[in-house]
């Protein structure tokens, strides 16, 4: 009999395992193949639903088994083993809320709510650097992602076959209005996160594609301007050039030069200079004088890139970005041109292009300042231009850092003065650089309406639910109410219910009630005089089963069984809050000898012995103690900060502490101890009794009587 029940309890193991396998193969397909990205953060993990099938169906083992092969899909996917921490400990707290009679949806609310989203803010912005406000949407999706694949397993569960589950999911409630109110909201709130998540999936990606083709024809407008406006200026110099070629005389060169900045007034200066770098003329003509007149600063540019450029090559030449010396210090970009006379380098004639000009040129272009910025740089990356709000320094350093993208895939990320900017990038003939930036709280504020949208539309559907489901089950309910009223009253009188809004379902139950009365009077007549025989009798009889199911006859500790169902559910809530625990193994030392020298009742009364001992040492303390097997006792013990310390006084107290028939009966005792201290959540429960085992067999092979102890 007893071989039949454990072949029996083998082969429902093996079922829920190959269910737990067959589950998660298909919960890792859908997640690896069918999720889908919102802002290029954590997927939306639909195939979750088929390991809470698991878990509804086959029981908490088979679920962590479907959890670790659909987390295998998800590792592949994210590169990251935390979704496997979130998607167990989510399983686990489930089936831990819902053995306690809470609804499953609401115990995975609770479980976000208190321990998934609170754990992911603390995670996530270890592994990507997000701003706080986008890190709450991130969390506001996890949520909103649980309740979508919980709220369809729930629903597919109504359409399994009884036969194919080995566990019994209880009503979330006993009223009829409860059920079909319940079974209704989990229907819109399934149609309303599927609709909503895949409408702002659509809209987000509507609102990308607006900003990328904005500021990407801002940048391109922004390309042609500052290159036109450069060009402008390099054809002035270039006619200067060929006007001065024409004539020779000093006045006619000064003259020349006064018309073409009048003309450019982008130009703050404005030289003349010989093949040797000497500055011949120069307007403005006062700046200039001064220029000469200062013997601490020369009139000599042959250090400078855009005499030296145009003398080597001939070619026309933009210079980068820099600072004038002698006619001022303010940021200027040099455009020279070589005065070349019978194939001989003569000289250069040079324009100082104000930087600030091109400023003014910039800032009246069409960028909206309420989300979007510009920055300009040069060859060298110097910034030529900057939006305000931006405060980089003109011809600072500036190269955008490309960060990892939460919230588009089409456009490159950056961050300026801890603002997180999408960006697109053009450069004009020049080499400069055009960097606009859009503000990412477009999207951002995209998901946030729709998520509140989101919110007030399901509050008002459950109220609207509510009335609507109350209202008809209290139709439905009424007719059999005064069934029920009238048989409880009294049970001779025949049935009187008006059929008036009566279903035909209802009138066949009506019906069968009648006929069925006068046989139930009877039968509960006699059958009222056997119960209560034999309910005494029961009771009493379930009084010692239960010890005897729960105890060990000799010792009255717990039997093995009952211990290891309470310890591993304490060992999983320790993990849960990382309270530290402890399983202790112990065996007594040469017991063979008591019983073979003093008889076998003298070895029973030193196995009582040590259980008494264990209680007044363990049980006292709120530790689970148990006998384990003939001379092998169990202790599980939590909220003891020594140990070792707990169990050598032990070790001391039962060296005499057995007595039979007036003789002390020394004895020792060999312990292994498996602590967890550090690693929350690295193992199973049979693991550690694995372990303690392991170390219980090294005492005992090192001499007997000693601890091994290891704190994992």
């Amino acid at each position: 009999m007893k071989a039949h029940a454990s072949n029996n309890d083998m082969n429902q193991t093996l079922i829920s395992v190959f269910a737990g396998i067959g589950f998660g193969a298909i919960a890792a397909l859908v997640n690896y193949f069918l999720a889908f990205e919102l802002y290029g953060s954590v997927t939306i993990l639909l195939g979750q639903v088929f390991v809470f099938l698991a878990l509804f169906t086959r029981g908490l083992p088979s679920a962590l088994v479907s959890t670790a092969i659909a987390s295998i899909a998800v590792y592949l996917y994210t590169d990251n083993m935390f979704f496997f921490v979130t998607l167990a400990a989510e399983i686990i707290v489930v089936w831990f809320l819902f053995r306690r009679r809470i609804p499953i949806l609401l115990a995975d609310l609770i479980y976000w709510l208190i321990f998934g989203m609170p754990l992911s803010y603390w995670y996530l912005p270890t592994v990507i650097d997000v701003p706080t406000t986008f890190l709450v949407l991130v969390l506001a999706k996890l949520l909103l992602n649980g309740l979508l694949y919980t709220a369809l397993a729930i629903l597919l569960y109504q359409l399994i076959p009884k036969t194919w589950r080995s566990v019994t999911m209880k009503p979330v409630a006993d009223s009829l209005r409860g059920r079909v109110f319940y079974l209704s909201f989990l229907c819109i709130i399934v149609s309303s996160l599927s609709f909503s998540l895949l409408y702002t999936v659509r809209s987000a990606q509507q609102v990308e594609q607006q900003i990328v083709s904005d500021i990407g024809s801002k940048a391109n407008s922004l390309r042609q301007v500052t290159e036109d406006f450069v060009n402008d200026y390099k054809v002035a110099v270039r006619n200067l050039r060929d006007s001065m070629q024409a004539v020779t005389r000093y006045d006619e060169h000064l003259a020349l030069m006064r018309l073409t900045q009048e003309n450019f007034p982008g130009f703050v200066s404005m030289l003349l200079a010989d093949a040797n770098g000497t500055i011949l003329h120069g307007v403005p003509a006062r700046h200039f004088q001064v220029l000469i007149d200062n013997p601490s600063a020369p009139p000599d540019i042959n250090d400078r890139s855009y005499f030296s450029e145009p003398k080597a090559t001939g070619l026309g030449y933009v210079s980068s970005a820099f600072r004038g010396r002698g006619f001022g210090t303010q940021p200027i970009i040099a455009i020279s041109e070589p005065l070349i006379v019978d194939g001989t380098f003569r000289g250069i004639v040079e324009g100082s292009l104000d930087v600030p000009e091109l400023v003014r040129l910039v800032r009246r272009t069409d960028i909206d300042p309420g989300y979007q910025s510009v920055v300009v740089t040069d060859d060298q990356d110097q910034v030529l231009f900057a939006s305000d709000e931006l405060h980089l320094r003109t011809l600072g350093h500036y190269e955008p850092n490309a960060l990892t993208n939460l919230y588009t895939q089409n456009l490159p990320l950056t961050r300026i003065n801890e603002r997180d900017l999408l960006f697109t990038q053009r450069v004009n003939s020049y080499g400069w650089n055009i960097y606009v930036f859009s503000s990412p709280d477009l999207i951002t504020q995209l998901f946030l309406n729709n998520l509140i949208i989101l919110s007030i539309f399901l509050t008002l559907i459950a109220v609207l639910f509510a009335f609507v489901t109350h209202r008809f089950a209290q139709d439905l309910n009424r007719p059999l109410e005064q069934l029920a009223e009238q048989l409880r009253d009294n049970t001779d009188s025949p049935l009187s219910v008006s059929s008036e809004g009566m279903t035909r379902e209802v009138r066949t139950i009506a019906e069968n009630l009648t006929a069925a009365r006068k046989l139930m009077v009877n039968f509960n007549r006699q059958l009222q005089q056997q119960v209560n025989e034999k309910t005494k009798d029961l009771e009493q009889l379930n009084m010692r089963l239960q010890k005897l199911a729960r105890e060990d006859g000799l010792t009255e500790l717990l039997n093995r069984r009952t211990f290891d169902d309470l310890a591993e559910q304490r060992y999983h809530e320790a993990m849960a809050t990382r309270e530290p625990i402890a399983l202790i193994l112990m065996d007594i030392d040469h017991f063979k000898r008591i019983n073979d020298t003093m008889g076998h009742p003298a070895g029973d009364e030193c196995i009582r012995c040590v259980g008494q001992l264990l209680k007044e040492h363990f049980e006292r303390r709120g530790c689970l103690c148990a006998r384990y097997g003939g001379e092998e006792f169990a202790v599980f013990v939590s909220a003891v900060d020594d140990v070792r310390k707990l169990v050598e006084n032990f070790q001391d107290a039962l060296a005499t502490y057995c007595q039979v028939n007036g003789q002390v009966v020394p004895m020792t005792i060999s312990m292994g101890i498996a602590e967890v201290r550090h690693s929350f959540g690295g193992g199973s429960f049979r693991r550690l009794v694995a372990e303690a085992d392991k170390l219980l067999y090294q005492s005992k092979d090192t001499g007997r009587n000693r601890i091994s102890i290891e704190t994992i």
